[in-house]
């Protein structure tokens, strides 16, 4: 227990930065004043991040003592956030932190909002934040990183010099429109653009962009039926095997018996051929996200067709 405690005084759980001010709830379990700060503020997230336990209120302290032994109604508090600080310094250091302040000027110039701040940048020194990490990540102001416009296209495209944990942004080439991750983009093509869900069952991951792509897909990979209804409806009328295909021509389709017992029937033919080299030059379009797509994904060919089809699909690949 007292290593523990002297590990407390010492350093942050979570941030690992040097503890000058506590922030501690009910549980009693202390961070530093910042990541509480952006827990609470930013993130809008109360609980600890030690055990979990949702923090009605927090107590930012100089010197760590246990959270009961504050009387808090006579202590200053921030009512929306519900902090409550032991003296006015640490109260101003709180303040200090949420402060959209420009790095550049000599004399600093603090804005109310970020956005002021952005546009401040923009018009006074020409420098730019990366919208997807503006949006997206939740940091102070001071933390923001500013660019130049060949130092933010570089950042989209390929990340920062100076951080290898960020390897830009990745692009949807259906859209040209970039994501904050890798996760960000695969919810994406999932969410707004189309898969096979039997190439998916198998671990590919290969999309399209609208589902005219997907059914051309379907035709020439697996099996697809194009009578009656079926040709207006999608996803329901394509099929694995061709057992099932037939299976539903002679259920859906078949006029009479005659008719379904010859949908039901099946030729079975066996041929042995050269393995043949895949080809790399239909479906797809190389990219730092995507691989380049083989023809004929080994069912029933894919044509060499339009110049159109090459841009209908590609194959996501994450990276590591």
């Amino acid at each position: 227990m007292e290593s523990t405690s002297n590990n407390y005084e010492r350093n942050c759980v979570l941030c690992c930065q040097e503890l000058d001010i506590f922030a501690l709830g009910k549980c009693d379990h202390p961070v530093c004043y910042r990541c509480s700060t952006k827990m609470r503020v930013l993130c809008n997230q109360k609980y600890c991040a030690v055990c979990r336990e949702e923090l009605d209120k927090v107590l930012f302290v100089q010197k760590l003592v246990a959270f009961s032994s504050l009387p808090l109604q006579t202590l200053q508090v921030e009512r929306k956030h519900d902090i409550y600080f032991t003296d006015s310094k640490i109260y101003a250091q709180f303040r200090t932190l949420l402060l959209s302040e420009c790095p550049v000027c000599p004399e600093s110039k603090v804005f109310s909002k970020f956005e002021e701040l952005e546009q401040h940048m923009r018009k006074q020194h020409e420098l730019f934040c990366c919208k997807l990490c503006t949006k997206h990540l939740q940091i102070f102001s001071h933390e923001r990183k500013w660019y130049n416009r060949k130092d933010l296209a570089r950042h989209r495209t390929n990340g920062d010099p100076d951080d290898t944990s960020h390897r830009g942004h990745p692009l949807c080439k259906f859209c040209d429109d970039r994501y904050l991750d890798n996760d960000e983009l695969l919810k994406h093509l999932r969410r707004d653009h189309y898969f096979c869900h039997f190439c998916d069952a198998d671990g590919a991951q290969e999309y399209y962009s609208d589902y005219q792509y997907l059914s051309e897909h379907f035709r020439e990979a697996h099996y697809l039926c194009e009578e009656g209804r079926c040709a207006t409806e999608q996803f329901t009328h394509a099929f694995r095997s061709q057992i099932d295909y037939k299976a539903h021509k002679a259920s859906a389709h078949s006029k009479n018996r005659a008719e379904a017992r010859q949908n039901r029937h099946i030729d079975l033919q066996f041929s042995f051929a050269p393995r043949q080299t895949r080809r790399n030059d239909g479906g797809m379009v190389s990219g730092e996200d995507y691989e380049e797509a083989r023809s004929g994904r080994g069912g029933r060919g894919r044509s060499q067709g339009s110049q159109q089809n090459t841009r209908g699909s590609w194959r996501y690949n994450r990276s590591v």
